[in-house]
């Protein structure tokens, strides 16, 4: 038997050559027992090296156990991407075609160094089903990058005995739902929602407001960080308006930040510069990460 260490703190904390000998380097007899302290996951998949020669794709190897229904909280393991379930409609595409830059050209144990430390946290409930509660952005970009893959994901939270509005009560007195669409109208019902990755929307403001934060003009705030830059997206929304999209005639949705900037880059230059100072103002002051104006 080979055993898995299930905790994600325990991934960051150790270089990727130890990550990628981890399954040769905790393996225990059958029936032996666990070593103390050790969160694991049981699998019979073979050693770490053999699954990595067998790798021919870009999948992350299959050293990691597969996710099914009946996976406890904390388990570490795998999912295709197909089987995730988005629980928001839209994302920055901006930061997704960044993103798909970064990742395009990874492949082996350089893709799976990069995923290792960003395992996807996954609800099970609603039927057998994987929804991913972080990690939007990254699961698009790897599906553009790569198309269907396994990723590595963690289980939050078994809810398999939840379905329907009981299942998304709980989800979202627990805020992990985002039932809005990428114009910021809702909340919906989250029957909704986007059904695959693939097929998420983009929300302009999503960008802004990621672009803004890059430019340390607000903070990640690790106590409030709950849909953070879809907080901020929604502040900027009726208060930056960018001149393309006054004269946009068609696709206005799939418009990007990287377009307007190419279309007419002194307005870009302009409007950017006002969500700055914007997100340093008084009115920004409740919202997550506001760090506002340095004296």
């Amino acid at each position: 038997m080979v055993y898995l260490r299930a905790t994600i703190g325990v991934l960051s904390s150790v270089r990727m050559p130890s990550i990628r000998r981890l399954a040769k380097a905790v393996s225990v007899p059958a029936g032996g027992a666990v070593p103390p302290g050790m969160s694991v996951a049981r699998t019979n998949l073979p050693p770490y090296e053999e699954c990595l020669m067998a790798n021919k794709s870009d999948d992350v190897c299959g050293f990691l156990p597969k996710i099914d229904a009946h996976s406890p909280q904390g388990t570490l393991g795998r999912l295709k991407l197909s089987e995730l379930m988005p629980t928001q409609n839209a994302v920055g595409m901006d930061e997704v075609n960044e993103k798909v830059a970064k990742i395009k050209d990874k492949t082996g144990s350089a893709l799976e160094d990069y995923l290792l430390p960003r395992a996807v946290p996954v609800i099970i409930g609603n039927g057998g089903r994987y929804y991913l509660i972080d990690h939007h952005h990254l699961s698009i970009s790897l599906w553009r990058a790569k198309g269907d893959m396994d990723i590595p994901v963690q289980v939050t939270r078994n809810w398999n005995s939840l379905a329907g509005k009981h299942f998304w009560k709980t989800m979202a007195a627990s805020n992990w739902v985002y039932p809005f669409d990428a114009m910021g109208a809702g909340p919906s019902n989250p029957d909704t929602l986007k059904q695959h990755v693939k097929d998420l929307d983009n929300d302009l403001y999503r960008s802004l407001s990621w672009l803004v934060r890059e430019g340390y003009g607000y903070v990640k705030d690790p106590n409030n960080a709950i849909f953070a830059e879809f907080k901020w997206g929604s502040f900027f929304r009726t208060r930056v308006i960018f001149a393309a999209q006054l004269t946009c005639k068609k696709s206005c949705m799939e418009m990007t930040l990287a377009d307007i900037r190419e279309a007419d880059p002194d307005d870009y230059a302009e409007k950017v510069g006002y969500a700055r100072y914007l997100a340093s103002s008084p009115e920004a002051a409740g919202l997550p990460g506001f760090v506002g104006r340095l004296a």
